[in-house]
């Protein structure tokens, strides 16, 4: 035979249920959900060394690790800011660095940004929406402004 309980004890326990359940949501907008999105890393002082002089990610977000190779520099960082935001600030720190804009691809759920030196196709930086909710991940590929070939150098036809 089953015993029913008692009616306040059942209601006792979905009041207790209920107050777990908004706690956890409060304590996720308390920064709980935080805890499952840490803070970005920042690349070390060695790695950003290697980013072309004038380039900042300063206004941009966190710059998380830095690559040069074959010519080219990698950049990969995280940032909070909108994708609209985001694309524009990319766009102004390449060219503070030396670069000229050649276009850019929102599609809304992920970006393109395209950089010329000279008459040279010179980087491309890629923002994509990143695990964490509100976060975008920024892949900028440049090529290293020591291997564009100088301007004044034109070949000479006979």
């Amino acid at each position: 035979m089953v015993e029913r309980g008692h009616p306040l004890g059942a209601a006792t326990t979905v009041a207790v249920a209920v107050m777990v359940v908004l706690a956890g949501c409060s304590a996720a907008s308390d920064g709980a959900a935080d805890a499952a999105c840490p803070a970005p890393s920042a690349a070390p002082p060695a790695e950003t060394a290697l980013m072309p002089d004038g380039l900042s990610f300063d206004r941009i977000g966190t710059v998380t690790h830095v690559v040069s190779s074959d010519g080219h520099v990698t950049v990969q960082a995280v940032t909070t800011k909108p994708l609209d935001d985001v694309t524009v600030l990319i766009q102004d720190a390449v060219t503070a660095a030396g670069y000229r804009p050649a276009g850019m691809d929102n599609e809304g759920f992920e970006a393109e940004v395209f950089f010329t030196s000279g008459s040279y196709a010179a980087g491309q930086a890629v923002v994509r929406r990143a695990e964490c909710e509100g976060q975008w991940d920024i892949d900028l590929v440049l090529i290293d402004p020591d291997a564009v070939p100088s301007q004044t150098a034109l070949p000479t036809t006979t």
